[in-house]
């Protein structure tokens, strides 16, 4: 009985006997085994070699890793080899000017670099040959050093330093850098509407690792344009140009031909009539609410009248229609905030010596007319543009204490009931009946 047990239970389990007896066999005897047509073939297995083979080796996972990685930490090293090559090579070049070291370049005599200039702050800043500096916006970056010396005199050499948008930490910078100038006689500025900002906000574009007092950022300004400018001057090239006076003109006379378009009036129109019960509300704030003025703008003022330095702020002329349309970007209770902005100001630095502040929008003919501007804010007619420049010369529509109440009535009662005026297409409207009056005459 116990053997015919055992034979149930090897058939029971012969499925899993086999594969035991497999495992379990001599090595010796598992060099081959038979096929279902009772021939024999090879187990191929790592455990096995033909004779006189060596058994391959199996290489550790480190090894593997290492030959993976190899090719990439050269490169890597190799960039960085170049790149810290190429960093000290513009230290030492210094094609910004920051150092106390370097080839001190130079902005061509002439030149207006526009926004390029963020880069150039302190090459203009440093360079002897100016004693004049236009420190703008985009509201000021089509006057040319020829043009303000036709305004200022022959004996003004100046520096344009306007660029799109600035903030009041980029503006602070430039500003430090001119207090620090040891030539300089004459800064105009203009006082934008981003005074009302928190005084840390900066130009996303500015680069301001380039002005500020840590050192260790400044790796920063390693760049193709900066290591291109780097191998220039040591070639020989001091001076930086941008020679595209003819390309901005013809930006900003294709922007005016958009900006002048009846469908355009139309959506200002909506803006002004939706927003104008709202227009005037009041904001809350007062003058300790501007930090910008109060911690950055007013001690540099200071610090350049103290040294007998004539400093001229312009107020940017913009269109009264402006305060709605950027009142959703910039802030719904704009309009209040400028002026008390304005006022702040006037009351902070109006009666320093060699300082005056200038504004001419409370003249409905300038701001309440878009047929003057190439878009709210910029003005376009070249006659207030120019107006707006010489005030600096003739002192007219200087601000004081005494006068700015009732400049502040009138901007804000013209902001409020503001009906939008374009007289370019008036005129363009009125004379297009005698135009195809003519042509149908001579056609006749």
């Amino acid at each position: 009985m116990a053997s015919g047990v055992r034979a149930g239970y090897k058939r029971a389990i012969f499925p899993y006997w086999s594969s035991l007896r497999f495992i379990t066999c001599p090595a010796s005897r598992l060099s081959s085994i038979r096929d279902s047509d009772g021939m024999t073939k090879p187990i191929l297995s790592a455990n096995f070699a033909p004779p006189g083979a060596r058994a391959p080796v199996k290489a550790s996972l480190s090894a593997i890793r290492w030959r993976s990685t190899r090719p990439m930490i050269l490169a890597a090293s190799l960039i960085t080899v170049i790149y810290l090559s190429l960093a000290a090579i513009v230290i030492a070049v210094d094609p910004h000017n920051i150092y106390s070291w370097g080839a001190e370049p130079r902005i061509e005599r002439g030149d207006t670099p526009r926004d390029l200039v963020i880069d150039w702050i302190d090459v203009a800043a440093k360079d002897p040959a100016y004693n004049t500096f236009l420190v703008g916006s985009s509201v000021t970056a089509m006057y040319t050093p020829e043009y303000m010396k036709g305004v200022l005199g022959p004996d003004a050499h100046v520096a344009n330093l306007s660029y799109g948008g600035p903030r009041p930490r980029d503006r602070d910078l430039v500003l430090d850098r001119l207090v620090a100038n040891p030539t300089i006689q004459h800064v105009i500025l203009t006082f934008d509407w981003t005074y009302i900002q928190d005084p840390e906000v900066t130009n996303r574009s500015f680069p301001a690792f380039l002005y500020d007092s840590d050192i260790t950022n400044d790796l920063r300004m390693v760049n193709f344009p900066t290591i291109r400018k780097a191998f220039d001057i040591l070639g020989g090239n001091l001076s930086y140009s941008n020679p595209d006076d003819a390309t901005y003109k013809t930006y900003v006379d294709k922007m005016y031909e958009g900006f002048q378009h009846p469908s355009e009036m139309t959506k200002i129109a909506r803006l002004v009539e939706r927003h104008r019960t709202e227009i005037g509300a009041s904001s809350g704030r007062d003058c300790a609410s501007f930090h910008a003025i109060n911690d950055q703008l007013v001690p540099d003022v200071r610090a350049l009248s103290d040294r007998g330095v004539k400093v001229d702020i312009m107020i940017p002329i913009a269109s009264y229609a402006f305060y709605y349309v950027r009142r959703n970007d910039i802030s719904p209770t704009l309009l209040d905030e400028q002026m008390i902005a304005r006022r702040c100001l006037v009351n902070a630095v109006g009666d320093l010596p060699h300082v005056n502040i200038f504004a001419f929008d409370d003249d409905p003919a300038v701001a309440g007319d878009l047929a003057n501007f190439r878009e709210v804010g910029h003005v376009y007619d070249p006659a207030i543009l120019r107006r707006f420049v010489t005030a600096t010369t003739t002192g007219t529509g200087r601000l004081t204490r005494d006068n700015f109440p009732t400049h502040e009535r009138a901007i804000r009662s013209a902001v409020e009931n503001y009906r939008l005026t374009n007289s370019y297409l008036g005129r363009a409207t009125a004379t297009e009946p005698s135009e195809n009056t003519r042509s149908n005459s001579s056609t006749s």
